[in-house]
């Protein structure tokens, strides 16, 4: 930050022996992302997981409870997302592998190449791109250095008002992205001047950070955006002309202040691929956003705050697709089974393993439709290792390890699934549709990527579209960045689009209320 009230401190980064300036009390793990250092954190910051654990010298913060149970066999290590720095202190920073470039032989290191870069308000992506071959390479994927100031877009726009957290807001994303970038560059021997396309996606207010554009209209009535069209932008508006000065700046357009560019770039990629009539989309991820495109190929659109829960954060063990994260659960013989990602004993699940989970719970009796556990849970058999404890917190069922399912955790995935079940309900009735009249369905996003189906349709995120084909596609926004790094015409295309979309103002729907509250029940 830039706030000349708050005293600083040097952070050393070692063995290179970098140093950097930070404020009093600054959290370590914001220091090192800062300095585009790539921290695995898929607990979100909760301390759960213990991935983030630093050698550190100096002078820090006293340990937490969370961090004196999880680190406790590791001396002179912190929990990066646990410590404050209070004074001069050191740390010792690996680089992490590039694996995945470093794979691809197909890869020309002399032709030009692009980056996608899709910011999430959780989650940022970045793909290199062959604008000659059509490629594309997945090089690096980290939490979104803003999240400091919130889980959420309203929270970091509300932070947004003192003008140094502006700054620091623009800031923060484009060290961390073009910092990512550089390692990738000089890993695979790649000068940055071979880059010759940036394309970014995702929501309106994550690109008006990037652009450094006013988002304070966006956050109160009647939330309007500064830009809808980001076009005209060269590498100095976003601080990356000595890095890359050749290089192109792209975004897919927005519908408004709350239907982004991620939107606009899941809807293009559907038309491209020929889904042009009688389909649902959703991309689920913070932010809920959905189209429907009804038999006369009208699109109604709306976008709904779903939370972080789907992505691990803000649920009690959550965390995203790390190793010792559970992906997924079944329950085999009065048994629960799980996969996980191979690297010791489970940490914590991810948004699709929650989902299971539920489902197993609703189908055994153990949850009720209402959401809440058995009132004689303690008494009854739950499958194993389940077992059931009463904290001071409030009820809870513990699963394997320190990972728990909270009666709380459940509610938040109520809150997702409700606000999602309502949008869709209310979409449905604005083109005349019924869910039979649903030919395709497409989920999209990195949970939608992995979600067991019937699981999916069992929690209800969506109306029963009985006579639907599903699809899951992934991260489409991600995907679009990368599909317009070559092809101009896919992002003509988006323009057109975006300006065919009729979008349904959820919160002054007079109807939204009553369809939320009846869609909370599983």
């Amino acid at each position: 930050m830039n706030d000349p009230d708050i005293k600083k401190y040097v952070l050393t980064l070692l063995p290179e022996a970098k140093k950097v300036t930070v404020s009093k009390e600054t959290l370590l793990a914001d220091a090192l992302i800062d300095a585009g250092v790539s921290l695995p954190m898929p607990c979100g910051g909760k301390g759960v997981c213990g991935k983030c654990k630093v050698k550190v010298d100096g002078k820090l913060s006293e340990k937490t409870n969370i961090e004196l149970k999880v680190q406790k066999d590791h001396p002179g290590y912190r929990l990066a997302c646990q410590t404050r720095i209070t004074g001069n202190a050191s740390a010792y920073v690996q680089k992490k592998p590039l694996t995945t470039v470093l794979s691809c032989p197909s890869l020309d290191l002399h032709s030009d190449c692009g980056m996608a870069i899709d910011i999430g308000t959780t989650t940022v992506q970045i793909t290199l791109v062959d604008l000659i071959q059509h490629q594309s390479y997945p090089v690096d994927s980290f939490l979104n250095p803003q999240r400091r100031y919130g889980h959420d877009v309203i929270s970091r726009i509300a932070a947004a008002r003192a003008p140094y957290t502006f700054q620091d807001l623009a800031r923060s994303i484009r060290n961390r992205v073009f910092s990512s970038i550089v390692n990738v560059m000089k890993t695979i021997g790649l000068s940055p001047q071979k880059v010759r396309q940036l394309t970014f996606s995702g929501n309106t207010t994550m690109l008006h950070l990037l652009f450094g554009l006013d988002v304070s209209s966006i956050g109160i009535y009647p939330y309007n955006a500064q830009c809808l069209n980001f076009r005209g932008f060269k590498p100095e508006d976003i601080d990356c002309q000595e890095i890359f000065p050749q290089a192109h700046i792209l975004a897919l357009p927005a519908v408004s202040a709350f239907l982004g560019g991620d939107f606009i770039g899941g809807l293009t990629l559907c038309h491209t691929n020929g889904f042009y009539k009688n389909i649902f989309f959703i991309d689920m991820g913070t932010n809920g956003e959905m189209f429907l495109i009804n038999s006369s190929g009208k699109i109604a659109a709306a976008s709904c705050a779903m939370g972080p829960a789907l992505e691990g954060m803000n649920i009690s063990c959550g965390m995203t697709a790390d190793s010792g994260a559970i992906t997924h659960i079944r329950l085999h013989q009065n048994m629960l089974e799980y996969e996980m990602i191979p690297d010791g004993q489970p940490v914590g699940i991810t948004g699709t393993a929650l989902i299971d989970l539920l489902s197993v719970l609703l189908e055994t009796g153990h949850l009720s439709a209402g959401g809440s556990f058995h009132r004689q849970i303690e008494s009854i058999n739950l499958p194993s290792p389940m077992r059931y404890e009463n904290t001071a917190k409030g009820k809870q069922i513990k699963l394997w390890g320190n990972v728990t399912l909270t009666q709380t955790d459940v509610r938040n995935v109520q809150l997702a699934k409700g606000a999602s079940l309502a949008a869709a309900n209310i979409l449905l009735r604005e083109v005349g549709c019924l869910p039979g009249d649903i030919e395709h369905v497409i989920v999209a996003g990195a949970f939608g990527q992995n979600i067991e189906p019937g699981n999916f349709r069992r929690i209800k995120f969506i109306p029963d579209f009985s006579s639907a084909q599903y699809h899951f596609l992934g991260n489409t926004s991600l995907k679009a960045a990368e599909r317009a790094c070559f092809d101009e015409d896919f992002m003509k295309k988006a323009y057109l689009l975006r300006d065919k979309v009729q979008e349904v103002d959820l919160a002054r729907h007079s109807d939204f209320e009553k369809e939320f509250i009846a869609a909370l029940n599983f």
